[in-house]
């Protein structure tokens, strides 16, 4: 059997439905042990997994449309509100109800798993991640450059730290966030807010082009905004696109006059054991902006 086609078709019929792996066996007439091994081996996940994602998906609808959280759980066969949420945090990190407040919009992904290449090494594949890891730095650095390019910045700072974790810091003038005493929060979650992808997701998307500010946010684990400007500190928090709470702002009493910080960590779900590397983002740096380079510095991380 190498075509799981029509199954795909008939978990989309049926989300709503409590779709265990005897039914979704039988559909296929198979026994439930060949069908567990053979999706597994093809897709790299468990199938009762696979189902479990695309209600997750469903409901994020739902949730936006202002079903209340146990309606959506008992929607989609949840025995409970608190095994729904509990699931959908794993997935997404971030509870039904930051959902509901803060994502600004969400569809829900095609349906199916691109099958695994049997031609791809594994060692192919992790490179392919590290190159997308890197990717998003990149994607903030452009912007970095381009303050500094600008003459609006004197330096940037890159530093590796613990856990996979990069902060990305320039003094430039920072992202304009009030005008007239009135707080635009909405400039700051266009150029950042992005939705949870998963892993599933992530499988089918190809070649990345990354050239927003979006995609990289939903593709980090954690996500925090700082922006120093006009005598005030804004800053807000991200998990996998989603804000986590309001805009906080609060008096400037640090040494920083102006700029703007990133911290992040990208989705381990995603990424697994790769590791940023300091030579790889140095080199970027000299092939981009060979001129400016030496207004960069990198500091690694004391546990690569």
């Amino acid at each position: 059997m190498d075509d799981f086609t029509p199954l795909f078709e008939y978990i989309e019929a049926h989300i709503e439905d409590k779709l265990d792996l005897k039914e979704l066996s039988n559909f296929m007439g198979y026994s439930p042990y060949y069908i567990s091994r053979k999706f597994m081996s093809d897709y790299g996940i468990p199938l009762t997994g696979y189902v479990r994602i695309r209600k997750l998906e469903y409901s994020i609808k739902d949730l936006l449309a202002g079903m209340k959280v146990i309606d959506v759980a008992m929607k989609y066969s949840f025995e409970s509100h608190e095994g729904f949420t509990r699931s959908f945090e794993k997935l997404f990190g971030s509870s039904p109800k930051v959902i509901k407040s803060y994502l600004q919009n969400y569809s829900v992904p095609e349906a199916g798993i691109p099958a695994s290449s049997k031609t791809n090494s594994q060692e192919n594949a992790k490179m392919s991640l590290n190159d997308d890891m890197h990717k998003m730095i990149f994607t903030i650095l452009r912007n970095s450059f381009e303050e500094l390019s600008a003459g609006f910045c004197s330096k940037i700072e890159l530093q590796l730290l613990t856990g996979n974790t990069i902060s990305v810091f320039d003094d430039g003038r920072g992202i304009k966030l009030e005008d007239g005493g009135s707080v635009h929060e909405e400039v700051l979650q266009n150029f950042f807010s992005g939705k949870p992808i998963t892993r599933v997701e992530y499988s089918r998307m190809g070649d990345l082009p990354f050239d927003e500010l979006k995609l990289v946010n939903s593709l980090s684990e954690s996500l925090r905004i700082t922006v120093w400007r006009n005598g005030k500190i804004y800053q807000q928090d991200y998990v996998r696109g989603v804000p986590q709470h309001a805009l906080t702002i609060k008096t400037n009493d640090s040494e920083i006059r102006h700029g703007t910080g990133i911290l992040l960590k990208p989705d381990s779900a995603i990424f697994e054991g790769t590791k940023f590397s300091k030579e790889k983002l140095q080199s970027w740096v000299v092939d981009n902006y060979s001129a400016l380079a030496d207004k960069i510095t990198i500091s690694p991380a004391e546990i690569a």
